[in-house]
């Protein structure tokens, strides 16, 4: 499995854009983790063939998780796309899609040149999808956020959308060969996001192979840039990713 990084920032990160990475399993197919306002511009900066994705993992519908689709789409209709695009996500994920299509582009799903295929994941399911399993987890955050096990063959990646760890992330992820992880704060200063320490404690408790810090508030990065990276230096086993990195 690759894993790209478009984006690593929250909502109001100017300098780091939407958390977001692109996921090329060992098959070929090509995932995208999420896509908020900044994404498809990250995107089409380095993907020039319409046809080279596959799907689209929706976390939840916070406006940095999935209100780029509209453009996603647009762009992808505008390079000549004809192949269906597969979108998955929690229950209710096409009435949301083909909403904010419509609001964002009115009579415009009237013509774009390729199609749909809407998959939903329970939590707690698994689902076998383009020779994977793919197996979720209510996170504990303001919006119904469903954390993403994907198995591929042997390796298992596991990607948190937002929310704080819990019991039932707790079960998903033992083992996990790599994690990326949104770390709010410092501390849990939130009840409905996670941290930099709270994340590392799960890494440990785990038994993860490696862990991506993404997501942090945008003034805790630049403020604690320097504090953060003695942590991470200290533990190999830790990334704070930037957008572009593999």
């Amino acid at each position: 499995m690759e894993i790209f990084f478009l984006g690593v920032g929250e909502t109001c990160d100017t300098a780091h854009g939407n958390s977001s990475s692109i996921v090329t399993t060992s098959n070929g197919t090509r995932i995208l983790l999420d896509c908020g306002f900044t994404v498809p511009h990250q995107y089409f900066r380095i993907v020039e063939d319409p046809t080279r994705l596959d799907y689209v993992w929706i976390s939840h519908f916070h406006g940095d998780h999935y209100l780029g689709l509209p453009l996603l789409f647009l762009r992808l209709w505008q390079m000549g796309r004809t192949k269906p695009l597969s979108i998955v996500g929690q229950k209710g994920i096409e009435e949301q899609v083909m909403n904010l299509l419509e609001m964002a582009y009115p009579t415009f799903s009237k013509k774009i040149g390729f199609s749909f295929d809407f998959h939903v994941i329970s939590p707690r399911a698994t689902a076998h999808i383009a020779g994977m399993e793919w197996s979720t987890a209510l996170t504990q955050h303001t919006q119904y956020n469903l954390g993403l096990l994907l198995k591929d063959g042997n390796k298992k990646l596991y990607y948190s959308g937002d929310g704080r760890a819990n019991t039932r992330v707790r079960r998903l992820i033992p083992g996990c060969d790599f994690v990326i992880h949104e770390s709010f704060n410092m501390v849990d200063t939130y009840p409905y996001h996670g941290s930099i320490t709270s994340t590392l404690k799960l890494a440990d408790e785990m038994d993860i192979g490696q862990v991506a810090l993404v997501h942090l508030e945008h003034s805790l990065r630049k403020n604690e840039i320097d504090t953060i990276k003695r942590i991470v230096q200290n533990r190999p086993d830790t990334l704070l990713p930037v957008a572009g990195d593999v």
